[in-house]
């Protein structure tokens, strides 16, 4: 592996994207690490010096003040499950991963944000599924295969799944199974529907915008078309939303 091309995967930071795989490769094989160091000494100072494919404060300022001039533009279907009412003026839309524990952390904290604006906001969950979370794609198929029998279903699924996050590692399609039962739905319906082309289709379509908002990485969120990546403090939620408020003509 080039030396760039390892710290630049080891600088991708706050989020679910490859820092938990490859931490874990490092823990088991430290030895790479050090292989890595004695062989390139002079490039890994100078890449720890520069912090590669991490922006400024600067770059990312001017980065959201484009954002607010010319959003981005995920689609919005009011056929999906979504939380809010659909006339609100404030959209969120996340790329999640339901075996993310930094998208468990920012639920949380986009619960807080939700109860603070309950008229003005409203929630789109779509999937990024990592491929190293062997289950997120399986509980992306399951979260969509109810939401075809009931929206208001898949969103406590959604709960139910992120509050007891460690138990879909532990016991797989057994604990996805489980949760679909307690949120009371027809689950052979469910179990057909989930290995469905339509289910399919729509998990890949997410995933695929994703990629065209810049998504490398999960979470990742857009306010009203502006983007914020990581599992962020509610705070930064809302400086979005507030500065969205002031210029929308509803309030």
């Amino acid at each position: 592996m080039k030396v760039f091309s390892f710290f630049t995967l080891l600088f991708l930071l706050s989020s679910c994207s490859y820092k938990d795989y490859l931490k874990s490769v490092l823990m088991e094989n430290p030895d790479i690490l050090l292989d890595v160091m004695k062989k390139h000494q002079q490039q890994f100072a100078t890449i720890l010096a520069s912090r590669p494919n991490r922006p400024t404060p600067e770059q990312e300022i001017a980065q959201r003040e484009e954002e607010f001039k010319n959003p981005k533009r995920p689609e919005i279907e009011q056929s999906r499950a979504i939380r809010g009412k659909w006339e609100a003026p404030i959209t969120i839309v996340a790329y999640s991963d339901f075996q993310c524990p930094f998208c468990a952390r920012a639920e949380m904290n986009l619960e807080e944000v939700r109860k603070k604006y309950p008229q003005q906001l409203k929630y789109l969950f779509k999937h990024f599924p990592l491929p190293f979370h062997n289950m997120a794609l399986p509980a992306a198929k399951t979260y969509e295969a109810i939401a075809l029998q009931s929206k208001e279903k898949a969103l406590k699924f959604q709960d139910e799944v992120f509050q007891n996050q460690p138990l879909l590692g532990q016991e797989k399609e057994a604990f996805l199974d489980k949760a679909a039962q307690k949120v009371g739905v027809n689950l052979a319906q469910m179990r057909r529907d989930r290995d469905s082309d339509k289910v399919q289709a729509l998990v890949q379509k997410d995933m695929e915008e994703g990629r065209t908002m810049g998504v490398r990485g999960t979470p990742a969120f857009l306010i009203n078309g502006v983007f914020l990546s990581g599992a962020r403090p509610a705070k930064n939620f809302e400086d979005i939303i507030d500065r969205w408020l002031k210029d929308l003509p509803h309030k």
